[in-house]
């Protein structure tokens, strides 16, 4: 055999070899991209994100847009937050035309929850070799409903975050954790809590409440404020104030003319004043406020007395008049909010 044939042998035999060498790449490639592309790895490499911390990268993965009022929705939040997903586990797959629904178990140290992650497949050049691509559709995180049950803004930090409460009930979204709620700045009124929001899982929606309680000053405020009111009625020259609690039943009688008319406490109303109540809804609070007072009442109400000149024009008999009994007067209100000096009591409506 000649050199030139050996040579062409050996020079066949290498091209065959890279030729069936690229083909075998080609199939792996193929098979590792026909792998990677699939809903189950996808929603793998999502979860993989969250677990590492790399809330940015999975954001990303789902085309949820950045929103500087989720404030748990970042990095830095769920480096702060405890009980995080320690794990998960893809339960099944379910592909019906375009559309694939991946069911996963999410384990946390505090137990586990079951989610369901959907795609969407895309078109791409790949298709016709059976490489589908699949798209992550927003994810459903879960939701927190916050709501500070004291007046005006609160400083307070959430899992590290400026929490921005500024009287407004707050929807936000959270990665499955622990967020630490921090009261930065107490009132001289009242004082709140530090706390914390557990999120077990995906796609549930919670309600986080944490309602303030009145320090001693703030207590005196509201039985200050409550009295106060009580003299505003007191001090009107009528037998029937406006919008007050009490009144006389009778009036001057035919021919007879009152002058000076006036009321005097008695005694002073017992007041009880109630925890914070979310569902409290005072008279000119916004809309979009999320509302909340302490209910104010009286365990024993006041007892006031009318006192009056009385004359008789046709006789010229003249005298005083004073109620028969002590008439109670009732407090019933709420306090929202403080001043830098009191609490404002709003008082029910007594018309009528």
């Amino acid at each position: 055999m000649t050199l030139r044939i050996r040579l062409g042998i050996a020079i066949a035999a290498f091209a065959g070899a890279v030729y069936l060498g690229l083909g075998t790449t080609a199939v792996v490639m193929l098979v590792s991209a026909h792998d990677a592309s699939q809903p189950s790895a996808i929603v793998s490499a999502y979860l993989s994100d969250v677990q590492r911390g790399d809330i940015s990268t999975a954001l990303r993965m789902e085309g949820r847009a950045a929103n500087p009022e989720e404030v748990l929705l970042t990095d830095r939040a769920y480096s702060h937050a405890t009980d995080r997903m320690t794990g998960f586990r893809i339960l099944d797959t379910r592909t019906i035309g375009a559309g694939s629904t991946v069911t996963v178990r999410i384990l946390q140290k505090s137990g586990s929850t079951t989610a369901k992650f959907d795609l969407n497949r895309m078109a791409n050049p790949l298709s016709l070799l059976g490489v589908d691509s699949w798209k992550l559709l927003p994810v459903d995180l879960a939701t927190v409903e916050i709501t500070m049950g004291a007046p005006g803004r609160v400083d307070a930090t959430l899992s590290g975050v400026p929490l921005g409460w500024k009287g407004a009930v707050q929807h936000i979204h959270a990665f499955p954790g622990t967020y630490a709620l921090t009261i930065n700045a107490q009132s001289p009124w009242f004082t709140l809590p530090n706390a914390a929001v557990s999120v077990a899982g995906f796609g549930h929606s919670d309600q986080f409440r944490v309602p303030a309680t009145l320090t001693a000053k703030g207590q005196d405020a509201v039985i200050a404020a409550a009295n106060a009111w009580l003299d505003q009625c007191v001090a009107e020259p009528t037998t029937h104030p406006d919008r007050c609690s009490f009144y006389l039943s009778s009036e001057a009688a035919p021919g007879e003319v009152w002058a000076n008319p006036s009321w005097h406490v008695q005694s002073r109303p017992t007041i009880a004043i109630g925890a914070w109540d979310f569902g409290c809804r005072a008279p000119g609070m916004a809309d979009v406020s999320a509302g909340g007072c302490w209910l104010v009442t009286t365990s024993t109400p006041a007892e006031v007395t009318f006192h009056a000149d009385y004359s008789i024009p046709a006789t010229g008999e003249t005298g005083d008049i004073t109620s028969d009994r002590a008439i109670e007067a009732s407090v019933e209100g709420s306090i929202t909010s403080f001043t830098d000096t009191a609490a404002m009591f709003s008082s029910v409506d007594w018309a009528g």
